[in-house]
């Protein structure tokens, strides 16, 4: 009888301690704040961190715009996926020289196609894993 108290009392206290602690780990990690398709000529605007996928059979042109001027231009093979930090991306190209960007602005990722569909991820990263490497590394 003793033992199943004694299993019942460790069962509540690792509800009890366990069950914050793990609520708390849940908002530490990656929240995707939208998912958008953009046809050629469609653009989307993320206020963060970013993934962009090319999910059609065609090559994409790809444009990101930085406050008034286009700072990412690149073609985006077919299943070929981008990642960008905007935060730190922001504070490389102020860097650089673009003193007319702050970090409030916003990216605007254009698809100039021609036939290409690509899907922008906007989100939300608890803690970026890489906020050592360099900021405009672009990766897979």
């Amino acid at each position: 009888m003793k033992a199943k108290y004694s299993f019942l009392y460790i069962l509540v206290v690792m509800m009890v301690v366990g069950a914050p602690a793990i609520l708390w780990a849940g908002d530490m990690g990656t929240k995707v704040e939208k998912i958008r398709i953009i046809e050629p000529g469609e653009v989307e605007r993320c206020a963060n961190d970013f993934f962009i996928d090319n999910i059609g059979k065609e090559d994409a042109d790809l444009k990101v715009v930085l406050g008034n001027k286009v700072y990412v231009s690149e073609i985006l093979q077919p299943g070929e996926r981008r990642a960008f930090d905007l935060p730190a991306t922001i504070n490389a190209a102020r860097l650089r020289g673009r003193e007319d960007l702050s970090f409030d602005d916003i990216a605007v990722i254009i698809n100039l196609g021609p036939k290409a569909h690509m899907r922008v991820r906007c989100i939300d990263l608890g803690e970026n894993p890489l906020k050592g490497k360099d900021a405009l590394t672009v990766f897979k």
